[in-house]
């Protein structure tokens, strides 16, 4: 084991900000980064039967110690290994993307802070924070498509009042955020500046030290659903003939090929969500404690 202090850094997502493009670009340079003290767990690692980060550390609602299979400091050795830093992502950590079955989302990722006091405090050990936020009216666009990917086919109007553009309040997420015990640095960062932030993203994670041994994907990882792709699946709902019809029409009628993304606001509501966002990231910037990250 390294002689020297264990840092934590989990990058918490949110969903649909390129955490998979991220994810796979880091596990892509797992092998140096552990040659370089820094140990990488993502999605592939958190979910196999039993591995979320609430099983490993013993604190799942409900359950006796929380149902770990070994004392919590052990666990955090074992992850740790011979290493220094230890980088954390899984975006499902924080709550779901969308309510089960399409229900009314008010407040997005509502026991995000809870959740990461609780893992701090099973850890014994502070935890650096790197969250990524999206333009409103994309990221329920996004949250919709994926949605209909997952196999729930809903109409957009539908899915639009149960998650309406306020429900979409990244000062209120921050904020809970940065109030949770044991969040040490908290770290934001635009989805629209990803890729020319890539580096200083990187770096955060696993150090300026290691940060050249990851390089960015070369493409998309999950792409979204076209609008001609929407319009097929909502006409076929219900044809059980079809295992999984939003998949089936993304290959079938994909953006890359030139047809439009999804968009289900028109250009007042993209107008009022882009006011709102700006406001909230005015706001965001002046928070104590939390570094946004600008391009």
């Amino acid at each position: 084991m390294s002689s020297h202090p264990l840092t934590i850094a989990f990058h918490i997502g949110v969903h649909k900000t390129a955490t998979s493009h991220l994810q796979r670009s880091l596990r892509r340079a797992s092998e140096p980064l552990a040659a370089k003290g820094v140990r990488y767990y993502g999605p592939d690692y958190f979910r196999l039967p039993g591995r979320t980060l609430q099983a490993l550390f013993g604190f799942r609602p409900g359950l006796t110690d929380g149902g770990a299979q070994r004392p919590p400091t052990e666990q955090l050795a074992r992850m740790r290994k011979d290493g220094d830093r230890i980088v954390l992502s899984e975006e499902n950590f924080i709550g779901p993307l969308s309510q089960p079955h399409g229900r009314a989302m008010k407040h997005r990722y509502k026991t995000a802070g809870a959740r990461l006091e609780a893992l701090a405090s099973a850890m014994g050990q502070q935890i650096d924070v790197h969250v990524a936020i999206r333009r409103p009216t994309a990221f329920l666009n996004s949250a919709y498509c994926q949605m209909l990917l997952g196999g729930r086919a809903q109409p957009v109007a539908m899915f639009q009042r149960r998650n309406p553009l306020g429900s979409v309040d990244w000062v209120d997420l921050v904020t809970r955020l940065r109030a949770a015990r044991g969040v040490g640095a908290l770290r934001v960062w635009r989805y629209e500046d990803y890729s020319a932030l890539f580096p200083s993203i990187v770096s955060g994670l696993v150090g300026e030290d290691a940060a050249p041994l990851v390089t960015a994907r070369p493409r998309y990882v999950n792409r979204g659903l076209s609008g001609p792709a929407v319009s097929q699946v909502l006409a076929q709902a219900g044809d059980a003939s079809e295992i999984n019809i939003a998949q089936a029409a993304r290959k079938a009628l994909p953006v890359e090929d030139g047809h439009p993304p999804f968009d289900g606001f028109a250009a007042e509501e993209h107008a009022i969500g882009d006011a709102s966002y700006a406001r909230q990231i005015k706001a965001i910037a002046q928070i104590d404690g939390v570094t946004l990250l600008r391009p």
